[in-house]
């Protein structure tokens, strides 16, 4: 058997999932039907709403109890109502009550892009002061490095064989064929190459 060359090496290198916490807090005013863009997500991202904070403001200072929610757009289909939010507020003998937020129970806590997360508030007699906290979630990405391609020689005889093989390798010394099916995630480097020999 006769090793003609071996080519194509291949330098693969992941990374875990990047993590983004965010938040985003204002205040909408009253009389009327309030809408507040949150965060766009991108194709491939995942978004799970961490909390809601805020309350609606009375005329004498006080808060009052708000709901919130929470909902996706994706272009130009119908918007989808995704989570509601209670936060309750008010005054205990003339002091005001940290609002405290509780999520009435959604279909899930997330949702995968790409699409646009909005807040909505309703029957806004009152201005709405707000603080939506997240965490995005973005997909792995990887490093590829693609050398010359491999070249199978032009043969007169038909019947010539030749063997092409997946090789991989930890340290570019020892190398391993590779068997068919799907590589988990690693936290060390694999290279591979491609070597065809001459039956």
């Amino acid at each position: 058997m006769k090793i003609l060359l071996f080519s194509l090496l291949l330098s693969l290198g992941s990374y875990a999932s990047e993590v983004v916490y965010g938040s985003k807090s204002g205040t909408i005013p009253g009389g009327g039907f309030g809408f507040v863009t949150i965060v766009d997500v991108a194709a491939g991202e995942t978004i799970e709403i961490m909390g809601v904070i805020g309350g609606q403001t009375l005329p004498d200072g006080s808060l009052d109890d708000a709901r919130f929610t929470i909902q996706a757009l994706y272009g130009d289909l119908p918007s989808m109502s995704w989570q509601h939010w209670d936060v309750q507020a008010g005054r205990i003998g003339g002091t005001t009550v940290r609002p405290q937020n509780q999520l009435v129970p959604a279909v899930n806590n997330m949702l995968v892009g790409p699409c646009r997360i909005a807040m909505v508030t309703q029957n806004l007699q009152n201005s709405h002061f707000y603080q939506v906290s997240y965490k995005i979630t973005k997909p792995s990405t990887a490093n590829t490095t693609t050398s010359a391609p491999i070249l199978l020689p032009p043969s007169q005889d038909a019947v010539q064989r030749w063997f092409v093989r997946l090789q991989v390798s930890s340290d570019l010394k020892t190398w391993q064929d590779v068997q068919p099916g799907e590589f988990l995630g690693s936290d060390s480097a694999r290279f591979f190459r491609i070597q065809t020999s001459e039956q």
